[in-house]
């Protein structure tokens, strides 16, 4: 038996890979014996759709009006926007690969997802894959989201969809024989060879915080850090492109890199996380350290699924995870062995 996992793209959002490498060891626990695992990247169909987006978007004046506009409007604009998307059939190893089973995880059940990805896993459905989605769930939820995700499932009939929250399982639940309520991929981080490790630091706090419209909750936190002679260490997900990554890596204390261990290194290490991004919380939790997530994003309803709502408060951290994760494998071992 072949199965496929549909690995993401890095360069526009490095937590991607903290998804990929989730789902990796999540799938490896829950394979039956013999079985092959093929990692195959969704990187053809996303460049063939997106090159032109991402030129645009990657001009200076262009970049700051679409970052200051999405983080507003982003419930409204970002999924109508790509209706100005040309969904591209184009060779790729997906496309090649005689699959049973191709397991995609992450925030896939959202517009830009069915809209770049959509024919292919139709052609793939005819050829006999079965689709199973791992950890996954939507973008924002809207009607127009929702609607547009309900037709594609009706459409590709997936054989498993393991959701990441609440929200996605009460909405597409009805699409599949085999569904369940599970976590994110990144919640198995703790499960790569990722080594507590002596710093210079006895401890140090992480700071990764991106979004615009929290510039004004970094700096008081920043300044309240340092004013109890905190160490801090600085974090970026979404760099690119070069001319960006080279003005940042020279600021103090920053990491950035195009190695997603890098990150899962500091993350392992740190004290404390304070993020606007999920995926900067969730590999810290699964290491047993506190973070919190200064976000009022839909995401943050991953955090009700291992029992953290109140994250967005205080420092949290996980208890129970082990419990949770070998229910997730032992459900996907389930249906990789009907």
């Amino acid at each position: 038996m072949n199965v496929g996992l549909f690995t993401s793209v890095y360069f526009n959002n490095i937590g991607n890979a903290f998804i990929d490498l989730g789902a990796e060891a999540t799938i490896k626990k829950a394979l039956p014996e013999g079985s092959g695992l093929v990692k195959i990247s969704q990187c053809a169909n996303f460049a063939a759709s997106m090159g032109r987006f991402f030129m645009l978007k990657e001009k200076p004046a262009v970049n700051w009006v679409w970052t200051h506009t999405m983080q507003k409007f982003a419930h409204k604009l970002h999924d109508k926007s790509y209706n100005a998307i040309e969904t591209l059939d184009v060779f790729s190893p997906v496309s090649m690969v005689d699959l049973d089973y191709l397991i995609i995880p992450g925030c896939v059940l959202t517009v830009p997802f069915f809209t770049i990805y959509g024919g292919l896993l139709e052609k793939k459905v005819s050829q006999g894959c079965k689709l199973v989605f791992l950890g996954v769930s939507g973008n924002f939820y809207t009607d127009y989201e929702v609607e547009f995700v309900s037709r594609f499932l009706e459409k590709l009939k997936p054989y498993a969809i393991i959701t990441r929250d609440s929200i996605a399982f009460s909405h597409y639940n009805k699409y599949s024989k085999f569904v369940y309520n599970g976590i994110d991929n990144v919640f198995f981080a703790n499960h790569l060879d990722i080594p507590r490790v002596k710093t210079e630091f006895d401890s140090y706090f992480v700071v990764n915080i991106e979004e615009p419209k929290n510039a004004d909750k970094k700096a008081k936190l920043v300044e309240k850090l340092r004013e109890e002679n905190k160490n801090i260490i600085f974090t970026n997900h979404k760099p690119f492109p070069y001319t960006k990554v080279s003005k940042m890596v020279k600021e103090g204390r920053t990491i950035i890199s195009d190695y997603p261990l890098d990150y899962l290194l500091i993350y392992r290490n740190a004290d404390t996380v304070y993020s606007d991004r999920v995926h900067a919380c969730i590999p810290t939790l699964s290491f047993g350290n506190k973070a919190v997530l200064l976000s009022d994003s839909p995401r943050r309803a991953l955090f009700g699924n291992v029992g953290i709502k109140e994250i967005t408060r205080e420092p949290m951290k996980v208890n129970d995870l082990d419990l949770l994760q070998q229910k997730q494998v032992d459900f996907l071992t389930k249906i990789l062995t009907a």
